[in-house]
C-alpha cells in the first residue's frame, strides 16, 4: 500500500468500516510509514477532543424561532423571485431584434469605414507632384570600329585611337557651337 491510497481509505479505517485484508495493509503501512502515522495520530485526537466536548441543548423556544425565521426567509425570497421575474419580463418584451453577433459586425463595419475615411482624408494632404530620382550623365557608349570601303572594294579599319580622336573633337565643336566639322564628314 502506498500513501496515497493510505489516505484515500483512512476515513474507512477510522470508522472501521474497511475489510479485514484491507485494515490489515493499513496496520501494516502505519507502522513501516512515519508520515502517515502522524496523519492517522493527529487526525485521532482530533477526534477524541470533538467527541468529549459537552453537547449543547437548544432552548426550548428555538424550534419556533427557527421556523418562524425559515418562513420570513422563503416568503423573502419568493418576493424577490416574483420581482426579478416581472422584471425579466419587462426586459423580454422590449428585446432587441438583433443578435449580439449583429451588433459585433455592425460596429466592425463602422470601424473599418472609418479606417478607410482616415486614411483618403489623409492622403489628400500628400504633395500631388510625381518625382522622380535624379539622373545622372554618364560618358556614352563607345561605338564599335568605323570600317570604310576604298576605291578598290577592300574594307579599310580605322583604329580605336582614331575614333576616339575624332569623337573628342566632335564633342568640342558641338559644345563651342559648330555646325559642322571637318571630323565628322566621311
Amino acid at each position: 500500500m502506498n500513501c496515497r491510497e493510505f489516505r484515500r481509505k483512512h476515513d474507512a479505517y477510522i470508522d472501521d468500516t474497511l475489510s479485514g485484508v484491507d485494515i490489515e495493509a493499513m496496520g501494516r503501512h502505519l507502522r513501516l510509514c512515519a508520515h502517515c502515522a502522524a496523519l492517522d495520530t493527529r487526525i485521532r485526537r482530533s477526534l477524541l477532543l470533538a467527541h468529549n466536548l459537552p453537547s449543547i441543548q437548544p432552548s426550548a423556544a428555538f424550534t419556533e424561532r427557527l421556523q418562524m425565521r425559515l418562513t420570513h426567509e422563503r416568503a423573502l425570497k419568493a418576493r424577490q423571485h416574483a420581482t426579478a421575474g416581472l422584471m425579466m419580463g419587462m426586459m423580454t418584451r422590449h428585446r432587441s431584434p438583433f443578435s449580439t453577433g449583429t451588433y459585433v459586425a455592425l460596429a466592425t463595419g463602422i470601424a473599418v469605414a472609418a479606417g478607410l475615411t482616415m486614411s483618403v482624408i489623409l492622403a489628400d494632404d500628400a504633395d500631388p507632384t510625381i518625382r522622380l530620382a535624379p539622373v545622372v550623365a554618364s560618358a556614352p557608349e563607345p561605338e564599335p570600329v568605323a570600317t570604310r570601303h576604298s576605291g578598290d572594294g577592300r574594307l579599310d579599319a580605322r583604329g580605336d585611337a582614331d575614333l576616339g580622336r575624332r569623337l573628342r573633337r566632335a564633342a568640342r565643336a558641338l559644345a563651342s557651337g559648330e555646325r559642322r566639322h571637318r571630323s565628322l564628314t566621311p
